[in-house]
């Protein structure tokens, strides 16, 4: 079975990757200069930063035996203190004086509260539903702009975190799903399932017709039994017009990344910090180095920056100066 794989990000390449060992016969199409989309790591003199994700918090290790990269793993160090800006304080989190703020005895009642999900709903009003108003819309805004960079009016609750309606938060049982990274960084990871594809991947091949054939469809005029679209919303609506429509209703959030480097000892050791009260010019930022080996010469600490999501999209196109001077402000 010929199989076209429109899209050469991580979807992209991992579809070909797992058609390839089923037997199918995959050609990759992408149309950047190389293949891995948002997922791409940088080495610049000592320093080894991500233009993409930093971590993965999903077992994968079918993907990695077949890359090669089993034993490149790693995972973050402790200590993995995370820290919210909250009312211009920045609070450690969990800890008594964040719970006091967001209202702990109305927490404490969300096991009365926790009635299965029965319709999806947006994230804030399910939060705010189980954990009161307060509670609730921190927890939304941390775990939207967190993960997704989203607005938590608008994500789904099921979608978005389909876990969260199995039970109560409170007295839920399990461990947090563990998250690792690679020693030479997550764009590893592409980089050597494209060299493992090999002349699978066509990349700074964009595609421009899509149409349907009588057995499966044609792609720029060749022909194809089975297309895999692994592209954004924006770029499937001019593949397929007849789902421009649809497509066009879901909506992403433009991020950029800023690294910064410091002394190691002007800087905290732990995971990182996400602005809860909407008054930094960045949604968070993470500390790679404190976690991660290699991350930043020896005496220094890298600082990686979240800027624009849904709440300030216009951050994500300012230049790199003005970008840099609002986030050391």
């Amino acid at each position: 079975m010929r199989v076209a794989v429109i899209g050469g990000g991580m979807a992209g390449l991992s579809a070909a990757w797992e058609l390839l060992r089923g037997g199918a016969d995959p050609i990759v199409f992408e149309a950047g200069a190389r293949a891995g989309g948002k997922v791409k790591s940088v080495r610049e003199g000592g320093w080894l930063s991500e233009d993409g994700p930093h971590f993965i918090a999903q077992p994968l290790d079918s993907l990695l035996e077949g890359a090669g990269l089993r034993g490149s793993v790693v995972d973050p160090a402790p200590p993995k203190t995370r820290w919210l800006w909250m009312n211009g304080q920045k609070l450690r989190a969990p800890s008594i004086q964040l719970l006091g703020q967001v209202g702990l005895p109305r927490v404490l009642l969300e096991p009365l509260f926790s009635k299965p999900l029965q319709a999806d709903q947006p994230l804030e009003e399910f939060l705010v539903g189980r954990l009161g108003r307060r509670a609730g819309q921190l927890a939304g805004t941390l775990l939207s702009s967190g993960v997704y960079a989203g607005d938590p009016k608008r994500l789904s609750a099921l979608s978005a975190f389909p876990t969260l309606s199995k039970g109560s938060l409170l007295l839920r049982r399990g461990k947090r799903p563990p998250i690792w990274s690679l020693r030479d960084g997550l764009g590893s990871l592409p980089a050597a399932l494209a060299a493992k594809l090999g002349e699978r991947v066509r990349a700074g091949t964009p595609v421009t017709r899509l149409e349907p054939a009588a057995k499966g469809w044609t792609v720029d005029g060749v022909a194809f039994d089975k297309v895999v679209l692994a592209v954004p919303a924006s770029a499937a609506a001019r593949l397929l017009p007849r789902l421009a429509d649809k497509l066009s209703e879901l909506r992403t959030a433009p991020v950029t990344l800023l690294h910064l480097g410091f002394p190691e000892r002007e800087l905290p050791r732990g995971f990182g910090l996400l602005d809860a009260s909407d008054s930094l010019r960045f949604l968070g930022a993470l500390l790679p180095s404190s976690m991660l080996p290699g991350r930043a010469p020896q005496g220094f600490a890298l600082v990686t920056a979240i800027c624009g999501g849904a709440r300030h999209p216009e951050l994500a196109s300012l230049p790199d100066e003005a970008l840099e001077e609002a986030v050391r402000e």
